[in-house]
């Protein structure tokens, strides 16, 4: 056979066998890009799992803005019993089913759920002090920390609080009860005695256990000079918002609150989180997680986002004590 004809031959087979291996390769390439799709469709199919400290309406508030915020992917939340009873079970369960990621509300959840989970990642919030729990060691690098952890830590607003008190009323003594037996409050009053001597205010602080104690402590505050009250962000002091609030009704004394679920007439200044933001701000970091955003590379962010209302009527009566009524 002459040279030109062995070379055609030759060319004609080369060709062939490419246009062979390339479709060959497509073929290949369209099955891996099936399963890859498959894949993470079946990850985004997967639940986001929402583990809660307390099911009170703050946190229900907060729970309702990251539904809303992850829609349609489906969130199952889950709500730790009183005392933790059963909170092993409850995150044994929520692990059962496999969840893309864990969102964890408050300190006690996020203590129980670090513990018992290392592959899933988890984005925390609701939590004051995130350095206490494990999930990070020094608040001064808040990008080292656990890898598969980040969140957000909204420590209670007692500096705002009194900040602003201290703007709209001036030098006076500030009362606080609070229950040595509830580990929120303790933190809260450690956190207003250094503030108010920052500011240049006069702590006078009480302790109460039950109904009982608190009146006689709220007595107690009264007789000692307090001439403004604060309700503090802490679960106990539901106990006494209502009397503290009908002191501040029958102008009696001034009331500062910033407890999130004390509503009703009776303080000048409310300083609270808004729990309703906070979730919001959740389910966005939620989201970047589950967009395939390392969580490890993610600083955990101090957010507190407030409602702030003030109370003209009150502040109106009260601006002229006890110096002479301002013209």
């Amino acid at each position: 056979m002459p040279s030109v004809l062995r070379n055609a031959e030759h060319d004609h087979r080369w060709l062939t066998a490419l246009r062979l291996t390339g479709r060959l390769g497509g073929f290949i390439a369209l099955v891996f890009f099936s399963l890859a799709q498959a894949g993470c469709k079946g990850e985004a199919n997967k639940p986001v799992a929402l583990l809660c400290s307390a099911d009170a309406p703050r946190v229900r508030r907060a729970v309702s803005a990251i539904e809303a915020g992850l829609a349609p992917g489906g969130v199952e939340a889950a709500f730790l019993a009183e005392q933790g009873r059963d909170g092993k079970e409850t995150v044994r369960r929520l692990q059962a089913r496999r969840p893309a990621l864990f969102v964890v509300l408050g300190t006690p959840a996020l203590l129980l759920l670090a513990a018992a989970e290392k592959r899933t990642p988890v984005v925390f919030a609701l939590v004051a002090d995130p350095y206490f729990t494990g999930v990070a060691d020094d608040p001064r690098r808040p990008d080292l920390h656990r890898a598969l952890v980040t969140g957000l830590a909204s420590p209670p607003p007692v500096a705002a609080a009194l900040e602003q008190g201290a703007r709209l009323l001036g030098s006076k003594a500030w009362g606080l009860l609070y229950d040595p037996q509830d580990g929120a409050a303790v933190e809260v009053a450690e956190r207003f005695t250094t503030e108010t001597r920052r500011l240049g205010l006069t702590p006078l602080l009480e302790t109460g256990r039950d109904a009982a104690s608190d009146q006689a402590a709220l007595q107690r505050l009264l007789s000692r000079g307090a001439k403004v009250l604060y309700l503090p962000p802490a679960a106990t002091a539901s106990r006494y918002a209502g009397a503290v609030l009908a002191l501040g009704r029958a102008r009696q004394v001034i009331v500062v609150n910033s407890h999130p679920e004390t509503a009703g007439k009776g303080a000048l200044l409310t300083v609270a989180l808004d729990y309703r933001r906070l979730g919001e701000e959740t389910a966005a970091l939620a989201k970047r997680i589950l967009a395939g955003e390392n969580p490890g590379r993610i600083p955990i962010t101090e957010s507190t986002p407030l409602i702030m209302e003030v109370d003209e009527t009150l502040l109106n009566y009260w601006s002229g004590y006890p110096a002479p009524r301002r013209q």
